[in-house]
C-alpha cells in the first residue's frame, strides 16, 4: 500500500572461512522487481545491484535509517539519519507563551539533561520525521512589569511579544494593585499567572495588551473624589474644567482622556496621567471677594452698578476694575468688575484698578 520496503527482522548470516561480511538492502526507490533478495545476507541478487539494491560490508550495516528533520529552524524536509542505530529524533521544546527554546532539530536523543526542559524527543520512523516544528498561532503582545522597592508597587517595564501554539488562547497576566514581589512572580506578562498566585497577587485577561496598568484620574463633576483607575486602558491623559482667573471654573467634568472637541485650553485643561495619582486634581482657590460691575446705559447715559462675586486662585490677590471716570463710556470694555483692565485700557486711562474688596466704586457725582 505504501510501495516501499520496511525492515522485517534481523537475520543471522552464515559464511565460509575467509569470506567477507556482506549485507544488502533495498534502495529508497526500490520496487518488488528491482530488489529481489529474500533476506539481507550477502550480495545483491542477480543484476539488481545499482538498480534497486545496494551492498555494505559491516555487521547490520543494511539497517534502513529513520528520518528526522535536521537543522536549525526545522524548515528542511526530513532526511535519513547517518547514524543507522538512531531510534529517536529531537527538537527544541516549545514553551507556551515564550516560544522555541534554543537548540537544533536532529537525529538522536536530547543532549545531556535537556529532555523535557529545553528539548523534546520522539520515536523515529523510516517514513517521515516525527520532529517537525510545532504549529504556532499569531504572536500577540502583553506588558511586563518590575517591582519598585521604594514605592512598594509594580510598574510597567515594556510591551513584550508572546508566542503560542496553534489554537492556544491569548492570555496576559498582571499584578494586582496590592501585589508584592512574592505574590506576583511572573517573569513577564505573557500567559497565565504563575503557580498559585492567581487571585492573590495576580490576575489574568484574554485580549492583546489587556494587562496594561491604567492611569488614575480624578473623575466626576466636582473634583472631590479620589483618583481612580481609568476603564479605558489606552488613556494617557486626564482632563478637568479650566479655572478662569476671577471668573471661576468652566463647565465640565473631571475625566479620563483628552479634552472634548476644541475645548482644550479654552474651558478644559489636560495633563499627563500616571498610575500613582490623578494629575487632574482641582486647582487650589482663595477666598471669594466682591467687586462692583458697571454697565453703561446708552439711553440714560449713565452707568448702572451691581456687586459681583469674584473667584481667584489661592496665590492670586484681590483685584477689581472700573471705568476711569463716569464720562468714559464705550472705551471701557470690561464686562464685569473682577480682575484687571482689558487690553490697553488702563494705559489709555479708560479703566483703572484697585486691590481691596468693593474698592472700585465709581464717583457718579
Amino acid at each position: 500500500s505504501k510501495n516501499k520496503f520496511y525492515e522485517r527482522a534481523e537475520t543471522t548470516c552464515k559464511r565460509k572461512k575467509g569470506s567477507a561480511i556482506k549485507c544488502n538492502k533495498p534502495k529508497a526507490s526500490a520496487t518488488a522487481t528491482t530488489y529481489t533478495n529474500k533476506d539481507g545476507c550477502g550480495p545483491c541478487a542477480g543484476e539488481t545491484k545499482d538498480g534497486g539494491c545496494e551492498e555494505c560490508s559491516t555487521e547490520s550495516c543494511n539497517k534502513i535509517p529513520i528520518k528526522c528533520v535536521q537543522g536549525t529552524d526545522g524548515k528542511a524536509a526530513a532526511t535519513d539519519c547517518t547514524d543507522v542505530k538512531a531510534t529517536k529524533c529531537s527538537q527544541p521544546k516549545f514553551i507556551e507563551y515564550t516560544g522555541f527554546s534554543a537548540g537544533n532539530y536532529a537525529c538522536g536523543a536530547c543532549a545531556g539533561d535537556t529532555k523535557d526542559k529545553t528539548c523534546e524527543e520522539c520515536d523515529g520512523n523510516t517514513d517521515d520525521g516525527c520532529n517537525k516544528p510545532k504549529e504556532t498561532d499569531a504572536d500577540f503582545k502583553c506588558f511586563s512589569f518590575e517591582f519598585n522597592k521604594s514605592k512598594n508597587k509594580f510598574y510597567e517595564k515594556a510591551e513584550t511579544t508572546c508566542k503560542r501554539k496553534k489554537g492556544s488562547a491569548i492570555m496576559c497576566s498582571k499584578p494586582k494593585a496590592s501585589a508584592t514581589a512574592t505574590t506576583y512572580t511572573n517573569k513577564d506578562g505573557c500567559g497565565p499567572c504563575a503557580g498559585e498566585t492567581k487571585d492573590s497577587g495576580c490576575e489574568e485577561c484574554s485580549a492583546e495588551s489587556c494587562n496594561k496598568i491604567p492611569i488614575k484620574c480624578v473623575q466626576g463633576t466636582d473634583g472631590k473624589a479620589d483618583a481612580t483607575d481609568c476603564t479605558e486602558l489606552t488613556a494617557t491623559k486626564c482632563s478637568k474644567p479650566k479655572f478662569i482667573e476671577h471668573t471661576g471654573f468652566s463647565k465640565g467634568n473631571y475625566a479620563c482622556g483628552v479634552c472634548a472637541g476644541d475645548t482644550k485650553d479654552k474651558t478644559c485643561e489636560e495633563c499627563d496621567g500616571n498610575t500613582d495619582a490623578g494629575c487632574n486634581t482641582p486647582v487650589k482657590t482663595g477666598a471669594d471677594f466682591k467687586c462692583y460691575t458697571y454697565k453703561y446705559n446708552t439711553t440714560s447715559k449713565t452707568y448702572s452698578q451691581a456687586d459681583t462675586t469674584c473667584k481667584r486662585l489661592s496665590t492670586s490677590d484681590i483685584l477689581c476694575n472700573m471705568p476711569f471716570a463716569k464720562n468714559i463710556t464705550e472705551e471701557y470694555t470690561n464686562t464685569d468688575g473682577c480682575g484687571a483692565c482689558t487690553g490697553e485700557t488702563k494705559k489709555k486711562e479708560q479703566c483703572k484698578e484697585c486691590n481691596t474688596a468693593l474698592c472700585n466704586k465709581l464717583d457718579m457725582s
